[in-house]
């Protein structure tokens, strides 16, 4: 069963720090309403406020078995 995540990554203009962020579907919606191309986020570094890029992913449940 895959696991449906979002995740947001943006480069602060300003400082150049990155930021890679990953949500489930709840925490995304709590946090940004029902916006899914770009997301307002705040450098960590300087504070300053830019776009996110928002990307969805499906990640797959991997069943592993030791021998």
């Amino acid at each position: 069963m895959a696991k449906e995540r979002y995740q947001i990554k943006s480069e602060c203009p300003e400082c150049g720090c990155g930021l890679i962020n990953n949500m489930t579907p709840d925490e995304f919606r709590e946090k940004y309403g029902d916006t899914k191309d770009k997301v307002p986020v705040n450098c960590s570094d300087c504070g300053k406020e830019h776009d996110g890029c928002v990307t969805e992913h499906n990640t797959a449940a991997q069943k592993t078995t030791e021998s």
